[in-house]
């Protein structure tokens, strides 16, 4: 059986440059001990290789305190570390891909089209490096016929973009065993296309506000069934949330609303905090944005709340809104049952909605307001 460990996308040394700079130090630090959190997994899993998908640092031409701490880091895998170089990291003269010293189990593809590295006699694993910002890499080579065959690339799976874009199709006539893959930063799933098993693990540590959802790598067993289980790496991370404000009548219902979002993790975390709805109250903004400087990493905070208006705004009017309005009064003064009268706000809010070109309210059914 063959055991790998893939991840991608670390993106080591990134700017952080929307955190202060005490903030960006934190994350950073971050992006090391997840990378450390790797190599400990795979060694304890006995991985038979650790399988890097591109972006490993951030820029082409990193400082080389983060090139030395890097392979540092990789020096304690048990198994061989394969590296192909993506567009954040790509293969240029002063790469450190070809100038540092790496450590002896570290490998790193350099040529822009596939070349094979064998895993002792376990499997072939087939790399290719971007050379620029942007690549297209065939994968028309002759496979090794006696031994599993695994691709490992940076490569687009969600747009046609220059980022060397794969398909399922493409996949699917490969011949790959499995393709290990990176470059966008949301974790794909395990896909399959034909006999291909391939994935993109996403990056295990946020490397911007809009960079959310799951963060971890992947560990994997390929043996007559290949098995897969994502790892949650534990790092640095980017959310956002939303709190509709239509319900809410207090701070202290506020509160609880923003308590119920809050992660474990939560001072690893970079919350974007959008207030949505309509207002019945006038909330302590300062309060909340330094509960949330409290709770969170770091939180920005967004106001698109509107103050709520009376459903019966219109009842005076001689149009169209006036006219819905009234009817709806009429049924609600002849309505015998709070559950009743409940439903027929709830159709009124939106039938005003749909007259005023308002997006189509959330609201609680009580929060009626006072029939005048």
């Amino acid at each position: 059986m063959l055991t790998i460990v893939h991840l991608a996308d670390l993106h080591l040394g990134a700017s952080y440059s929307f955190l202060s700079a005490e903030k960006a130090a934190i994350a950073r630090e971050s992006q090391f001990t997840v990378l450390q959190h790797a190599i400990d997994y795979a060694n304890s899993q006995f991985a038979n290789a650790v399988l890097i998908a591109g972006d490993l640092f951030d820029q082409p031409k990193p400082p080389s305190e983060i090139v030395k701490r890097t392979f540092s880091i990789l020096s304690q895998a048990h198994c061989c570390v394969l590296i192909s170089p993506g567009n954040h990291d790509y293969l240029c003269a002063d790469s450190p891909y070809l100038t540092a010293q790496r450590p002896e189990q570290v490998y790193v593809f350099t040529s822009p089209v596939l070349t094979s590295f064998p895993i002792s006699d376990r499997a072939v694993v087939w790399g290719a490096a971007f050379c620029d910002q942007g690549a297209s890499i065939p994968l028309d080579v002759k496979l090794v016929e006696d031994r599993p065959n695994l691709l490992l690339v940076h490569s687009d799976l969600k747009t046609h973009s220059g980022y060397n874009p794969l398909t399922a199709a493409d996949l699917k006539t490969s011949g790959f065993l499995y393709a290990a893959l990176g470059h966008n930063h949301e974790y794909s799933g395990m896909r399959r296309a034909g006999n291909t098993v391939y994935a993109c693990p996403g990056s295990p540590v946020s490397v911007g506000t809009d960079d959310t959802g799951r963060k971890g790598f992947l560990f994997g067993q390929l043996a007559e069934e290949l098995k897969f289980r994502f790892i949650p790496s534990g790092g640095f991370e980017c959310h956002s949330y939303k709190i509709d404000f239509t319900t809410l009548a207090s701070d202290r219902m506020l509160e609880q609303a923003l308590t119920a979002l809050v992660p474990k993790n939560h001072d690893k975390v970079c919350a974007s905090v959008e207030l949505v709805g309509e207002r019945s109250y006038e909330p302590n903004f300062p309060a909340l944005r330094q509960a949330l400087d409290a709770v969170f990493l770091h939180a920005q905070l967004t106001d698109h709340t509107t103050t709520r208006r009376s459903v019966w705004r219109y009842l005076n009017d001689d149009d169209l809104r006036g006219g819905v309005t009234r009817s709806y009064r009429a049924k609600m003064d002849e309505a015998v049952s709070e559950e009743e009268k409940s439903r027929l706000m709830l159709s009124l809010r939106y039938a005003l909605a749909a007259l005023d070109g308002d997006a189509l309210p959330s609201f609680d059914n009580n929060a009626s307001g006072n029939i005048i």
